[in-house]
């Protein structure tokens, strides 16, 4: 299953358990606290989204259920950033049409 998010702000990077776990918490459109994961040796998703002019539409094929208002992306899961430019996503959020984006993409948003 694809999950999509919309990502507005960067929250807080932290690296935990003497260096071999790494978390990246960002907020999505909807207030949510969104925690990507990392290893040591395993960073790319962090480091993806990190890069990024906010806000974007990321996009994930896995999160740790259940979803509430803190959703968590493991070190495993495949993240992606879809190629939409930031101050286009930012008229979508403004004129209140999230879920059309997401939609638009053929995607249920979490």
């Amino acid at each position: 299953m694809q999950y999509a998010f919309i990502i507005t702000k960067i929250d807080s990077y932290l690296s935990e358990s003497g260096g071999e776990l790494f978390c990246l918490n960002v907020i999505d459109h909807q207030e949510r606290t969104v925690s990507l994961y990392g290893v040591a040796d395993q960073q790319i998703n962090i480091q993806a989204l990190k890069g990024q002019v906010l806000p974007v539409v990321m996009l994930s094929d896995h999160v740790d259920l259940p979803i509430t208002e803190k959703v968590t992306i493991p070190p495993t899961a495949l993240v992606s950033i879809v190629p939409i430019a930031a101050n286009a996503i930012d008229g979508v959020l403004a004129a209140g049409k999230a879920e059309d984006i997401l939609q638009s993409l053929s995607l249920k948003s979490c």
